[in-house]
Formats: structure tokens, sequence, C-alpha cells
């Protein structure tokens, strides 16, 4: 194949007549608020690859063979797509003009299923279909924002170790000298040494020139900037340089959106993608409150973290609703998918809604499921994901379905985590020493007490999980929100050593599960669970450990009916 020539000026919008003011006025919101009701509110990310036939079919792929990414959405719940329009190394998945395509600078490849995405990308190129406007017109079709997402810090490589793969650009092998480097601050122990810098001016404008086309080219609602993954994009010690360079840099990506829009007569979006806390804002160097004071974004994607952090459902958007309060930002409250557990894998039907619902109580103006790909049932989607979606852009069908609550913690065989990221806090699995108590917190978003004197509460389960322990050798209290929890409502569930259909139950150890009654509910808002260990076994040598907790909340369809007594 042969190497593309980058086109090193932004070039000129498609001619397309110019917008009239009648024509933009019908695209901005209206409502009081500013913010509009007419605007992306269930966001749904997808990288167009894995849960989609660009890996999972064989090929010829026809063009309504990848439309597939976006029908999947109608009728779902979603009402926006946001797609990954390029990979981690500057590459795009569409016709770029001005970047290079997957497939472009490979000679021989060395993975079948990138082989694979790549020759169904440059298959519909050669054939005239424009991967990015196929998915464009098919979302206008049916009624869904595109927005189109993008890096703007990229992954670095050598040509000698990922030439074979195809996700890194030529602009990518051929400037080494961004790279961030090495750095000494301890933080930086698990973080790419190889990810670029944005303090270099040839990488701001080479995104700049990108992320334009997106804009002029595509008939899209916006982008979306991915903020959460390979940062801090420089050294820690030089984000206060970052930050005015970065604030500088969305203020040319305001001014190209701006030109698009009135081009194309279609409201152009800028979403950023960052972690919730403002701590962690002033440490990757994002100015937020500038960008949100001179209008250079419109709406704030808010992760517990970063993207690579497992499901976390207690979102704190306190920050981002007050900076934004009487502005047109809005606020989305992300979650990841992941929770990396034996049992669960991917996050429940439960573990969304309660996400969804805590996000809303926190303020958000929307939801959004921020992964690569979503489908906890394989793929396609089964109709228990419909049944899940359908729901997330309505608070009130969320009130008093059931939910499973879950603290924060690092999946299975998950890489390392981002405890180092200000509001994070620490997450579980956490070790038990004899006499020091470990807390955690979870949040949630229901009032039970109004809804059980409702007659609406079926049953509200604590479940706290400890590893390697015999309940009956160790002396062990946990607490709810400083208060013991009764041993009369204790039931204790045996994983010591349990063969399954999916193997052997692991980790070893016991779930205290608490069946609790109204006056030991938890509370709306932050909870917090405490477990001592009073006394361990004196026969043992190993760490006990505090793995999971979990609330789950039972409904009820109506007061003095369970569903549960037709299935008996």
């Amino acid at each position: 194949m042969q190497r593309r020539r980058f086109l090193q000026t932004l070039g000129a919008a498609p001619p397309v007549a110019l917008a009239t003011q009648a024509t933009l006025a019908e695209a901005t919101p209206t409502d009081g608020t500013g913010k509009g009701p007419d605007e992306p509110k269930v966001m749904f990310y997808d990288d167009g690859r894995h849960a989609a036939p660009v890996y999972q079919y064989a090929g010829p792929l026809k063009p309504e063979d990848f439309l597939v990414t976006v029908d999947q959405l109608v009728g779902s719940g979603f009402d926006s797509l946001v797609y990954f329009a390029g990979l981690e190394g500057g590459i795009a998945l569409y016709d770029s003009k001005v970047a290079q395509s997957w497939g472009d600078n490979v000679e021989k490849w060395k993975h079948p299923v990138w082989y694979r995405g790549a020759r169904h990308l440059q298959a519909l190129i050669a054939a005239g279909q424009d991967p990015l406007r196929l998915i464009c017109d098919r979302c206008h079709e049916k009624g869904l924002w595109c927005i189109a997402a993008n890096y703007i810090g990229l992954q670095g490589n050598d040509r000698e170790t990922g030439g074979s793969f195809g996700r890194q650009s030529d602009f990518v092998y051929d400037h080494p000298q961004f790279r961030v480097g090495k750095d000494s601050d301890p933080r930086a122990g698990s973080l790419d040494p190889k990810r670029f810098s944005f303090l270099h001016a040839g990488l701001r404008e080479e995104r700049l020139r990108v992320f334009n086309e997106l804009f002029s080219r595509y008939e899209t609602d916006g982008v979306e900037v991915n903020l959460v993954e390979f940062v801090p994009f420089c050294k820690f010690h030089q984000v206060g340089q970052l930050a005015p360079v970065l604030t500088e840099w969305f203020r040319e990506l305001r001014a190209l959106a701006t030109r698009a829009e009135q081009v194309q007569g279609r409201r152009k979006r800028i979403y950023v993608r960052i972690p919730e806390h403002p701590s962690a804002w002033k440490l990757l160097g994002y100015e937020v409150p500038v960008w949100v004071e001179e209008q250079l974004v419109d709406g704030l994607v808010c992760l517990p973290g970063l993207m690579e952090s497992p499901m976390e459902q207690d979102v704190d958007l306190e920050a981002a609703v007050d900076l934004t309060r009487g502005t047109t930002c809005r606020v989305i409250g992300g979650m990841s998918q992941i929770v990396g557990r034996q049992f669960h894998y991917n996050a429940s039907q439960e573990m969304i809604w309660a996400a969804a619902a805590n996000a809303y109580r926190g303020g958000a103006d929307g939801f959004a499921v921020v992964t690569y790909c979503w489908f906890p049932n394989g793929w396609p989607w089964t109709a228990q994901e419909y049944e899940t979606t359908r729901r997330l852009a309505h608070p009130e069908l969320l009130a008093h379905v059931d939910k499973h609550y879950h603290a924060r913690s690092q999946p299975r065989q998950g890489g390392p985590g981002h405890d180092w990221l200000p509001g994070m806090g620490k997450s579980l699995p956490r070790g038990l020493q004899e006499g020091e108590p470990v807390s955690v917190e979870f949040s949630i978003a229901d009032e039970l007490v109004a809804a059980d004197a409702e007659g609406k509460i079926d049953a509200v389960h604590l479940r706290i999980r400890l590893t390697n322990v015999e309940p009956a050798l160790n002396e062990i209290r946990m607490e709810l929100n400083g208060k013991r929890l009764p041993e009369e409502s204790l039931r204790l569930h045996d994983c010591i050593y349990r063969q399954h259909e999916s193997g052997t139950i692991n980790p070893y150890g016991y779930i205290y599960d608490f069946r609790l009654a109204a006056v030991d509910f938890p509370v709306p808002g932050r909870n917090r669970v405490t477990v001592t260990l009073l006394r361990q076994d004196p026969l043992v040598d190993w760490e006990i450990t505090l793995y999971d907790v979990d609330c789950i909340v039972k409904y009820r369809i109506h007061r003095d009916f369970d569903l549960e007594i037709t299935r008996m």
C-alpha cells in the first residue's frame, strides 16, 4: 500500500451554501436554562470496531453492513453516537485527506483482527464509500446526534515495533522528539513515556487539521476531545506551561467550529471527556473554568477517573454543575462498564441504572456509557440491552427500578490503578489489619425510607465480601454509617471453595449478606461501610481483604404483590 502524503494546510471547507441566521437559530438551545432540551442527553460511545462488523464480519463488507453500528441504537434510548474517528496513534478510521487511514502505511501485518479491520475500511474507501460519511448520514436519517471523537494526546511508537499493526501514523513514527519521555515524578511510574507531549507546536497543528476535517468535511454534530487517555500531555512539572497552551488550542478549535457552522448551517458542538474532580483538572493542566466562561466547550463528559479506570457509579459532579450553572455548557455523567469480577465482568442492568440515577441526582444534564464498546450479553445486543437503555434519559423511570450499587474496585486482572489522580480515593480490594478499621464509601440515589413507606421496597441487601476468612474463627465488626450491622439480619455465603459452571468460585472467602430493615437503610447520597478485624485466627499466616461492597435494592411492582409468587 502506498503511503499518503499529508496535507499541510487546513484546506477549504466543502462548497455548501452559507447558513441563514434562521437556520443557525434553529440549532441553538432556546429553553430558559440556556441548556435546551434538544441537545445530546444519553450518549453511547463506540469505536466502530469491537462490537461491530469491522471486526466480526467476514469480507467483503457492504456499506449496509457497516451501518449496524448506528442501527443498533435506533429505539434504544440513546440519542447520540460518539463515534471514535481515529486510533490512538493518529490513524483515521475514515477517508481522511489530512491523516493516514488504517492500513495506509503497513507492508505486512502481524495481527489478524486488525488486518481484517483495516481491509474492511480500505475496501469501503476504494469503493467510494467514506465510512465516517456513512455513519453521519445514517445517524441523521435515524434521528441521532453524531459526535466524532478523537485523541489529542497520541501514543508514540517506532516503526520497527508498531509498523505491522497499523495503529500509528507516519507522523508519529517520524516525530520521536514529540514524546514526553522519562519523568522522574513518582506518579509517572505506570505511564507510557512514549506518549506525545502537547507542548510541541507540530502536534497541536496536526491535531487541529484533523479536528477541522471532522467539522468541515463531514456533517457531524460536533466533536469530542479525549482528555482522559495518555495523560498528562507533558511531564508532571510542565503542566503549568501546558495549561495556557491547551486553552489557546481550544480557542482555535472553537474558531474552526464556528466557521464550519456558518458554512454547513449545522451546529458544531465541542465536548470534552475529563476527570470529575477540579483538583484533577489542575493537576493535568485543564483550565476548565476558562473553557466554560469563554464558551470554548459545549459539554463536559465527567468520569470518576481516567479511561482505563474500572466501573464507578459515584461520579461527583458538584464542581462541574456549579461551574456550568447559568451557562449553555452541559454536564454529562460518564460510566465505564468494566467491573472485572467473576460473575460481573461487565456492568449489569441494575448497575447501569444505579449509575444513571446517581448522575441525575448529582445534577447531570445527561448520561453516557463511556467505553470502547458495550455488549454485556455478547454481540449483537439482546432484548435486555434495550430494556436497560430505554430508561436512561428519564430519571423518573429510574426512581423505582432494581439497582445494584457497587463500590469502586480494581478488576481482578486489571492494570495499575489511578489512585494518584485527585478525587479518586483508594479502591478495593483493601487489606485488613487487626484492630484497624477500613472504610469504603458508595452513593445511592434512592429515597428508600419513603419508598418503603409506600410498600414499594421488596428488599435491600448490603453484601460485604471478604477473602481468606472463616467467620467462626475470626471476630469482625461491620458498620454502615457508624452503626453496627445487626447479626440477626446476616446470612453467610460460603465461598471458601465451590465448584461452579464457570469454574471455581474465587476469590476464596465469605460473603456477609445483610438484609436490612428500614431503620438500617442506606441514606440518599454518600454512605460509609466500615469493617474492622477485631481478632484474627492465630493459626493462619495470610491477609484477609475487603474485596467487594455491594448494595442491592429490589422493588415490587406494587405494594402487596411480589412477582416471584407467580414463579413458585
